[in-house]
């Protein structure tokens, strides 16, 4: 089924995107490959944190560079995503630390009953990293949009200041930006259906409280701060590449 469904995604996208659309799929699949990566040097004992964040920055060379080349509006992009990442990182840190959310939940047991407990690793750790590569597919989105859209706006209006830009790359993120947290609402919320039926008699506070919850309005939370995040710095970061270029082309 996984076969057949991945056939009609790639036929799906070569009729729509043609040769982009191959090379979206080819990323995909290769994003895959990266995350089963992950887990394996993972299980071989490196540190989770530091495997998450190499993952963050080949995924973000993957996304930008191999499907939009390498040109400045996509090196603006990656320059605001690494400083994104940057300080999603010492807040995730911070938040992982300081929240005591690692682990297993009561309602995992039925379920991982038959292992072994006796991992040997730490798990506050693979929660910081799962948090990070979930960040970062949000801000890539969110980061090369604005950035090229400023980019056609520069091209449409050589006249325009450097503050203006900047002005624009901030209205688009704003436009941008009420889609995108709908999206990761909707997205990570879905999978909390089964939790509420199965624990739909216990109190609100229980349920505030439980682990799981915990985990995933955390995770939610910081995706809707990365996505915020990334709108200014993205902004910036492209006025002042974007711009300097405008004005070496100009002399």
């Amino acid at each position: 089924m996984i076969t057949l469904l991945s056939i009609i995604l790639f036929f799906l996208l070569l009729i729509v995107g043609k040769s982009r659309g191959v090379k979206t799929f080819v990323t995909f699949y290769l994003s895959i490959i990266l995350i089963i990566t992950y887990i394996i040097l993972m299980n071989l004992g490196f540190n989770a944190i530091i495997l998450a964040l190499i993952v963050c920055i080949l995924a973000s060379c993957i996304s930008l560079f191999m499907l939009n080349g390498y040109n400045l509006k996509t090196l603006s992009s990656f320059i605001s995503i690494m400083l994104v990442l940057v300080l999603v990182f010492i807040i995730t840190y911070t938040i992982g630390k300081l929240s005591n959310i690692q682990g297993f939940s009561s309602d995992s047991v039925e379920t991982i009953g038959g292992f072994s407990y006796l991992i040997n690793y730490d798990m506050t750790k693979v929660i910081i990293g799962m948090y990070l590569i979930c960040v970062i597919g949000t801000i890539i989105d969110t980061s090369i949009s604005v950035s090229t859209s400023m980019n056609e706006v520069l091209e449409n209006n050589p006249k325009i200041k450097e503050k203006e830009l900047y002005k624009s790359g901030m209205n688009i993120g704003g436009d941008i930006l009420s889609t995108t947290i709908n999206t990761l609402f909707f997205a990570i919320i879905s999978s909390f259906i089964g939790f509420f039926m199965w624990h739909k008699n216990d109190t609100l506070s229980y349920i505030i409280n439980h682990k799981v919850f915990a985990q995933t309005i955390i995770e939610l939370l910081l995706s809707f701060i990365a996505s915020i995040l990334i709108i200014p710095i993205t902004s910036y970061i492209s006025s002042k590449v974007l711009y300097k270029k405008k004005l070496i082309k100009d002399e």
